[in-house]
């Protein structure tokens, strides 16, 4: 992963693209990031990376993202026309419980306010801690789904499409 944000992190394109990054920084340190996407800008970056990832990666680790890929839009339903797409989120084990993740989202509404969406929208493991989280803002599964060879030759499980109103989300 650390391989593919830095091949695009300063670029204008790809979905690690700085330009789709809000951050957040304590003492001179990142503790937060959220990358996100309206719905129109995300295909275009998706198709971006998928061009471009086999070069930022190489050898066996190309050859097994290829392969994933492949199934992964059996995983990830499309965003819906007007929403706004949670590619990346996390906050720091160490700055947890000091609002940051809501700073972000906060930042993320305003985001796709701006660009006319109606919904926030993101893809999350379902045995992940966060979905207590998304649900305490108000997120809900709207699709849940498990792709049998991505969870047998990627161990890749179930996932979980979840979905906020912007009008409502805090």
């Amino acid at each position: 992963m650390h391989k593919l944000i830095d091949s695009e992190w300063s670029g204008e394109k790809g979905l690690f693209s700085h330009k789709q990054a809000f951050t957040a920084s304590k003492d001179g340190n990142i503790v937060g990031l959220l990358i996100g996407h309206a719905e129109d800008e995300y295909i275009a970056n998706f198709d971006y990376s998928v061009a471009n990832q086999p070069t930022a990666l190489g050898g066996q680790e190309a050859t097994h993202m290829e392969a994933a890929l492949h199934w992964m839009d059996r995983l990830f339903p499309v965003p819906r026309c007007g929403s706004y797409y949670v590619l990346e989120f996390a906050v720091s084990p160490n700055a947890q419980g000091a609002g940051i993740a809501g700073q972000l989202f906060k930042a993320a509404k305003e985001q796709a306010r701006a660009k006319g969406c109606a919904q926030i929208c993101l893809d999350v493991a379902a045995d992940n801690e966060a979905v207590g989280f998304y649900r305490h803002l108000g997120f809900r599964i709207e699709v849940e789904t498990r792709v049998p060879l991505l969870d047998d030759e990627h161990g890749i499980g179930l996932h979980l499409h979840m979905v906020h109103d912007v009008a409502r989300l805090v």
